[in-house]
């Protein structure tokens, strides 16, 4: 007879059972998964679980949803917080947090939920402090659940919020920008990466943006919707923020590829299998394909057995080109509160922070050049 298998210790120090509670309508199974710090522990929280799942006893805290859970961690688990912090917090959960999850009970929250809002944020241009303070309160709507019993672990406690000046992402090269333009009609792909180029547009704004709100004849794209992912499905609601609702005009060069484009759908970047809006795979399946498509049109090769992939042009994400969009309107001497407006910035200082960010390096480029030319003089100087 074979030895029971042992149970392995986690990275946190846990120990960990699954425990099947029910069937979806297809008969896979539904788990739900129980900690403790020992086994002795594990096996008896296990056991308890099991006896009130067939007795029928289960807690109605097991039915709870987030919504529910923070209304009361904000009218009741907060003393020491002033009325102004609390009002804020409460504003937090209702404005970003609760639109999304609300409705989701405590126990099936995964942290990917907090952490595709968090990154929702940052596309919208929140403020780090924003970001930071959301994270706080919805993770302490969890460890108020660790609290009661709800949860064993609290999985919002490792979301990430993005460190914004650490993340300043770089504006496409020349050589991408040139690819770009010469080859977008070869690709699905293409216009769409002109709109974000030329015109800021958020990825999110982009897959949200109709033919409707295209005006070719005035020069103008009318931002007032985006898509948010939540687990993968596609969801189109007002944007996140007030500045977030906007009008944009339409560079002259790029008012012909709109007006020759094939609309075989009300969306200007639909999905090719629904002709509805794309789901977060989709758009990522999209995306690498299109990097694949320009890699190969600048002259490189697909890795095979006898030879290594070829990488003749660096890929760039879509976030790229909207900050390659803050870089020229730099470049071009725009004001930092008109660039607020057309990039769709809740708060000036993300503005701020893609400026101050462009300044340096056109200083450091400067410095460099003026160095070379130092350098080239003093060579023909014998000493």
């Amino acid at each position: 007879m074979a030895a029971p298998s042992k149970r392995k210790r986690r990275a946190d120090g846990n120990y960990s059972k699954q425990i099947t509670i029910g069937r979806k309508p297809d008969g896979k199974p539904i788990r739900k998964t129980i900690y403790a710090k020992t086994i002795k522990e594990l096996e008896q929280r296990a056991a308890e679980y099991e006896q009130q799942l067939r007795h029928g006893t289960l807690s109605s805290n097991e039915k709870i949803t987030f919504a529910e859970l923070a209304s009361l961690w904000v009218k009741d688990y907060t003393p020491n917080a002033s009325e102004k912090t609390r009002k804020e917090y409460d504003g937090l959960l209702k404005n970003h947090v609760n639109p999304v999850i609300g409705g989701y009970r405590i126990i099936d929250l995964k942290k990917h939920d907090l952490q595709a809002i968090i990154n929702g944020m940052t596309e919208a241009g929140f403020s780090q402090s924003s970001m930071k303070k959301t994270k706080i309160a919805a993770a302490a709507v969890l460890e108020l659940a660790l609290d009661n019993d709800i949860l064993m672990r609290n999985v919002f406690a490792r979301v990430k919020v993005p460190d914004v000046e650490a993340e300043e992402r770089q504006p496409l090269t020349e050589q991408q920008k040139r690819l770009l333009v010469e080859t977008w009609q070869g690709h699905r792909m293409g216009l769409p990466a002109l709109l974000m180029m030329y015109c800021g547009l958020r990825r999110g704004e982009l897959l949200a943006l109709t033919w409707g709100d295209v005006d070719t004849k005035n020069k103008r794209i009318t931002i007032n919707k985006a898509v948010y992912y939540v687990r993968n499905a596609a969801e189109i609601k007002p944007p996140k923020s007030k500045a977030g609702n906007r009008t944009i005009q339409i560079p002259d060069a790029i008012i012909p590829a709109l007006q020759n484009r094939r609309r075989a759908s009300m969306l200007v970047c639909p999905s090719m299998q629904t002709g509805g809006v794309m789901s977060y795979t989709a758009f990522q399946a999209a995306w690498r394909s299109y990097q694949h498509y320009l890699n190969i049109a600048a002259g490189g090769k697909d890795a095979s057995r006898s030879n290594p992939k070829i990488q003749a042009v660096e890929p760039f994400t879509a976030h790229q080109l909207r900050h390659t969009y803050a870089t020229m309107l730099y470049d071009a001497g725009v004001d930092v509160l008109t660039a607020q407006r057309l990039l769709g910035h809740a708060d000036v200082q993300t503005t701020m922070r893609i400026y101050t960010h462009l300044s340096k390096q056109k200083e450091q480029q400067s410095i460099a050049a003026l160095n070379a030319h130092i350098g080239s003089e003093i060579a023909a100087i014998k000493f």
